[in-house]
């Protein structure tokens, strides 16, 4: 009878559980609908706190693999931190951009 090496599954597992998850916060902090539901239900300030602490979550979700080594390929793991990043500003930006638009129109 053979010995079973869990040691890479478990680490292929666990690398495929975080970059999952982060990648569906991520798909949910950039939905329109993610971001003016949060705002909706609990307030701006709250809303736009709990919308940055998910792409917190999110980036360290994505390090986790990083950091334990288990990525093979760090491309996609630095877009997604990319991302996230581009993604915590977006509530930032859109203020901004309403200041504009008021100016204009």
């Amino acid at each position: 009878m053979t010995k079973v090496d869990w040691r890479p599954k478990i680490k292929s597992f666990i690398n495929f559980i975080c970059f999952t998850l982060s990648l569906l916060l991520l798909i949910y902090n950039i939905s329109i609908i993610g971001f003016f539901y949060l705002i909706v239900t609990f307030g701006e300030t709250q809303g736009t706190m709990i919308y940055s602490l998910i792409n917190v979550a999110g980036i360290l979700l994505i390090i986790i693999p990083l950091v334990f080594r288990f990525a093979t390929y760090k491309f996609y793991y630095f877009a997604l931190i990319g991302l996230h990043f581009l993604a915590a500003f977006l509530p930032i930006f859109m203020k901004n951009m309403s200041g504009v638009f008021d100016r204009i129109l």
